[in-house]
């Protein structure tokens, strides 16, 4: 019986993981991502922080990871 239960909860541990995922991916704007990903490959890396620009400019579109 105890061992029911546990492989019922790590079902159910791992379908919220899922579902955490599939909302922080759909959260994501794509057409501010894509302005995002132009602009750090237009950006000159001698003036400015392209990689913190980046990560900034993917967070402000609602993306989770750069």
């Amino acid at each position: 019986m105890l061992r029911k239960k546990a492989v019922l909860l790590a079902c159910c541990a791992f379908a919220f993981g899922i579902g955490m995922t599939a909302t922080a991916v759909a959260a994501c704007n794509n057409t501010c991502r894509l302005g995002c990903e132009r602009a750090y490959a237009s950006c000159n890396p001698a003036t400015t922080n392209c990689e913190l620009n980046y990560a900034n400019c993917y967070r402000r579109c609602g993306c989770v990871l750069p």
